[in-house]
C-alpha cells in the first residue's frame, strides 16, 4: 500500500484535533443553550402566536394602519390639526398667566378656531394622521396642544360662570369635554393618559362649581351634561393590540442596531451578545405574545370593573420582572401599563363621586338615605361603593384616592395621601 502524500500526513493530526475541538465547542454551546430558556420559549412560539391572534392583537403595520383608515368626513382631526398650534403661537399656553382681558385681546384669531373645534365635535372620531413606518415615533405633539385647548375652554367656562352667562359656560365646558374624551380614539397608551389628564382638569372645575353653584338648577344641568360626555369607558384592549405590534417592531430595531434603539454606548450585554444566539428573537417575541395575550384575556367584559382591569394590567408589570434570556426584551419593552390602568381607575372613581353628587342635586334626594345611584357609578377604585358621609362642612361624597386608604373624607394629607372629596353646597 502506498504511503499517503506528505501534505495529508502533515495536516491529519491538526484536522483531527480541530474537528474534536469544534465538536467540543458545539457541544458546550448546545449544552449552554439547553440551560437557558430560549429553546423552551421558542418551542411555544406557534401556540403563543395563535393565542395572540385569537385576542385580536396586531402584528403588522398594515393591521395598525387599517384601524386608522377613517374618512375625513368622520374625523374631527382633519379640521382640528391645522389650528392646534394657535395657542402656543399666541402665548396662551400657560393658563395661570392670563385673564379674560388677555383672551379677548386675541379673540379675532380665537373665535374662528373655536368655531372649527365646535364643528369637529360633531364628527365621530378624533384620529390624527400618523406615519407608522417608524414605530419609535410614538410621542405626538398634538397631545400637548390639545391639553392647552382643554385648559382654555375650562378657563372660558369659568369666566362665563362669573358673569352668569350659563349658555356660554355650557358651550365651553362641553367643548373641553369633547376634546378630553376623544384623546384615546386612536387607542394609543399615551392618548389614554392624556385623556385622563384632561378629564382631571375639567373635573377639578366641576368640583368647584358644585360648591359655588350647586343650588342653581341651570348650572347643575350643565354639569350633568359635561359629566355625561366624560362618562364613557376606556377601551383597555386596544392599547394592548397596539403595544404588541409596537414591541415586536422595536425588537427588530433593537436587534438590528441597539444604538438606534436609544442605548448609546451603554447597550446591555443581553442585547449586545444575546442577539447573536440562535432563536433569541423568536424566544423573545414568543414571550411578548404570551404576555399580551394573557393580559388581554384577563380584561373583564365589564369595562367598569376597575379592580379587574387593574389586575389584568398588573400582570404586565409582573411579567416585566421575570428573569431569563427569553425575557430580555420583555423587561425592556413592557411599559408601566399597570400604572396606566391604575390612573384610569382613579379617574373613573373621581368621576363617579362627581356624578353621584350631581345626581343628588338634580333629584333633591335625602343624602341620609345613601347613594342616589346604585349602578356602576357607585364603584370606587377599590371596588367598594363611593363613600358618602356627613362631615363638619356638610355632606360629602368621596373616593379613597390613589393610595386606596380610606381617610374618612379628608383631602390633601400630603405625599399622595388623602381622599378625593366632593363637597355638596350647604
Amino acid at each position: 500500500m502506498k504511503d499517503k502524500p506528505l501534505g495529508i500526513r502533515r495536516w491529519k493530526k491538526p484536522l483531527i484535533f480541530g474537528g474534536a475541538f469544534g465538536l467540543v465547542v458545539i457541544s458546550l454551546f448546545a449544552f449552554g443553550m439547553s440551560r437557558t430558556d430560549i429553546l423552551a420559549a421558542s418551542s411555544e412560539y406557534d401556540k403563543n402566536r395563535a393565542d395572540a391572534v385569537k385576542e385580536g392583537l396586531f402584528f403588522t403595520r398594515a393591521e395598525v394602519e387599517a384601524m386608522y383608515a377613517i374618512p375625513d368626513s368622520e374625523n374631527g382631526a382633519a379640521l382640528i390639526a391645522p389650528i392646534l398650534p394657535l395657542l402656543s403661537k399666541l402665548k396662551l399656553n400657560n393658563v395661570s398667566t392670563y385673564t379674560e382681558k388677555t383672551v379677548l385681546s386675541h379673540w379675532s384669531e380665537l373665535a374662528p378656531a373655536i368655531d372649527t373645534i365646535e364643528e369637529a365635535s360633531l364628527r365621530k372620531y378624533l384620529m390624527f394622521k400618523r406615519d407608522f413606518s417608524n414605530p419609535a415615533a410614538t410621542l405626538f405633539p398634538e397631545y400637548a396642544n390639545v391639553r392647552e385647548w382643554v385648559k382654555l375652554f375650562v378657563r372660558l367656562g369659568h369666566f362665563a360662570v362669573e358673569k352668569n352667562d350659563f349658555e356660554s359656560a355650557k358651550k365651553y365646558l362641553n367643548l373641553a369635554s369633547y376634546l378630553a374624551n376623544s384623546q384615546d380614539d386612536e387607542g394609543m397608551l399615551i392618548g389614554m393618559l392624556v385623556r385622563i389628564a384632561c378629564a382631571a382638569i375639567i373635573e377639578r372645575e366641576v368640583q368647584g362649581l358644585i360648591v359655588s353653584h350647586g343650588r342653581n338648577p341651570r348650572m347643575v344641568s350643565i354639569l350633568g351634561e359635561v359629566m355625561t360626555t366624560l362618562d364613557t369607558p376606556y377601551d383597555m384592549r386596544v392599547p394592548l393590540k397596539l403595544e404588541n405590534w409596537y414591541s415586536i417592531s422595536m425588537i427588530d430595531i433593537a436587534l438590528k442596531d441597539p444604538k438606534a434603539f436609544g442605548y448609546g454606548n451603554t447597550i446591555p450585554n443581553e442585547i449586545k451578545l444575546g442577539r447573536y444566539l440562535p432563536g433569541f428573537r423568536k424566544a423573545n417575541v414568543s414571550r411578548l405574545m404570551r404576555t399580551y395575550a394573557d393580559a388581554s384575556n384577563l380584561i373583564p367584559k365589564d369595562p367598569y370593573d376597575l379592580v379587574g382591569v387593574q389586575r389584568a394590567y398588573d400582570s404586565l408589570d409582573n411579567a416585566g420582572m421575570k428573569q431569563g434570556l427569553s425575557y430580555t426584551m420583555q423587561q425592556i419593552m413592557l411599559p408601566a401599563l399597570g400604572q396606566s390602568a391604575f390612573a384610569m381607575s382613579k379617574e373613573v372613581a373621581q368621576r363617579n363621586a362627581l356624578i353621584q353628587a350631581i345626581s343628588l342635586l338634580k333629584s333633591g334626594a335625602d343624602p341620609a338615605k345613601g347613594l342616589p345611584l346604585k349602578d356602576r357609578h357607585a364603584m370606587d377604585i377599590d371596588g367598594k361603593p363611593i363613600r358618602l358621609k356627613r362631615a363638619n362642612s356638610g355632606w360629602i361624597f368621596y373616593s379613597i384616592g390613589g393610595d386606596k386608604v380610606d381617610d374618612g373624607g379628608v383631602s390633601f394629607l400630603g405625599q399622595g395621601k388623602g381622599d378625593y372629596v366632593v363637597q355638596l353646597p350647604k
